[in-house]
């Protein structure tokens, strides 16, 4: 009867767990969905991979393309669609100054571009006016990479252009490459995903649309029994939140719901890695100074499993197991004291002494 109670509470337990914290299972199962099906996905449509050449000075403008063979032409000859304007966020205490060299860079390759570098103050003016419904997270949040990362969805949602981070040092004039014709790419990501760090997009993409529909939804505290800091960016505005929703908004493409599309960032052989913006690295394009400053106690574990991911998964997998077997041994092995208990104390009350019970004659007492 214990056991039979023990585990209706039990259940019960599950039951209201899952209701309470549903939202952050079912940001998890996104995550697992992703790594999981991310590069499956890829190998299924290698055209989501925009193939970066070595020469990418070869576009032609269109008299040139009209009077060129149609074996001679790129695959790209749609018109600029990206508008000639970097942006930069510099919230909180990021300092410009220690990133000038990098920024330096990417305007004097640019010399024609607008570039807006963007900081607390014009930030938040800018979301309250444009953006009033995502205010609340925005001020909301605890970190200020959170409202960099939603402040970047919505500069280039409502005015398009080139998005880079403060330490990336830019390497080659972007609109001498295909680059600024594609309507969205930004690079890929490690384990699996997408990166964030740069982004090129033509304004009002429904990409940005959907990422800015999701913020609310994807707002969760991460907080039991402590703050998580890099799990709660991640999960709400960071990589992974990106992640997550360019898998499911390119799922809607090939479903026909979509009709813009997203593009990686990959080398002329479809390698992905040679342009991820990950740690200290140089790339066809870009210098990525990897400053992470946002980075807390936690980023070293997750960035660690990260790297090792199928390992830690395995384990977690054997360590369940290992759990649940042990569990089920000891509720077996529990039950089958019981009912040893059951059978031989029978026995042993059949065949124990009690002075109300009537006692057999010996034999000499028989023969009286």
């Amino acid at each position: 009867m214990r056991t039979r109670n023990a585990a209706v509470l039990a259940a019960m337990a599950v039951f209201w767990t899952v209701v309470f914290f549903r939202h952050h299972i079912h940001e998890l199962g996104e995550v697992a969905l992703t790594y999981g099906t991310f590069y499956r996905l890829l190998h299924g449509h290698p055209d989501i991979l925009y193939r970066h050449p070595k020469n990418s000075s070869w576009i032609l403008s269109e008299p040139e393309a009209l009077e060129s063979p149609a074996s001679s032409l790129p695959p790209l000859l749609d018109a600029v669609v990206v508008p000639k304007i970097i942006h930069q966020i510099a919230l909180g205490n990021a300092s410009v100054s220690r990133h000038q060299a990098a920024i330096t860079s990417c305007t004097d390759l640019h010399p024609e571009w607008t570039h807006q570098l963007w900081t607390d103050a014009n930030a938040t003016a800018f979301i309250t006016e444009f953006y009033p419904d995502i205010l609340p997270h925005y001020t909301g949040y605890a970190q200020n990479i959170q409202r960099a990362n939603i402040l970047r969805y919505a500069l280039l949602h409502h005015s398009g252009g080139i998005y880079v981070d403060l330490d990336v040092t830019c390497r080659v004039a972007l609109d001498s490459t295909p680059i600024v014709r594609l309507p969205y790419v930004s690079p890929g990501a490690h384990p699996a995903g997408v990166n964030n760090a740069f982004i090129a997009a033509e304004p009002g993409h429904p990409f940005l649309t959907q990422l800015l529909e999701n913020v609310p939804s994807h707002d969760l505290h991460w907080a039991l029994p402590m703050r998580i800091p890099y799990v709660e960016n991640m999960l709400s505005t960071g990589c992974m939140f990106y992640s997550n929703q360019w898998m499911e908004y390119v799922r809607d493409v090939l479903r026909g719901r979509q009709s813009r599309k997203v593009y990686i960032l990959s080398d002329e052989h479809g390698d992905m890695a040679s342009h991820m913006l990950r740690g200290k690295v140089t790339t066809p394009i870009f210098v990525h100074g990897g400053a992470s400053s946002w980075h807390g106690w936690d980023a070293a574990l997750f960035l660690a499993i990260g790297e090792h991911y199928s390992f830690y998964l395995g384990l977690l997998c054997i360590a369940t197991a290992v759990a649940f077997g042990a569990a089920y041994l000891c509720t077996a092995s529990r039950r089958s004291y019981r009912r040893r208990c059951r059978l031989f104390g029978g026995v042993a009350a059949r065949n124990s002494w009690s002075p109300t019970r009537p006692r057999k004659p010996s034999i000499g007492q028989s023969m009286v």
